[in-house]
């Protein structure tokens, strides 16, 4: 926003005492029956990376890319 140098970082998420890297899944959130939670599919998932601006802190988030396949 403000034009200025944006500084690569991440988001981590807490989960049973264990940081994991916060990650992009495609589709709306559904919850597991029984067990609480959200139902995810591993192979869905794009880790997350964030910007920040040094200037005045707003915050762009990306889903990381995975590699082309040959």
């Amino acid at each position: 926003k403000c034009q200025r140098k944006m500084d690569p970082g991440h988001i981590p998420d807490l989960s049973y005492g264990v940081v994991m890297h916060s990650s992009w899944t495609p589709g709306l959130p559904e919850m597991r029956k029984y067990v609480g939670g959200i139902k995810y599919n591993k192979k869905t998932q794009f880790p997350i990376i964030a910007y920040r601006c040094t200037r005045c802190g707003y915050i762009e988030l990306y889903a990381q890319v995975p590699p082309a396949a040959d």
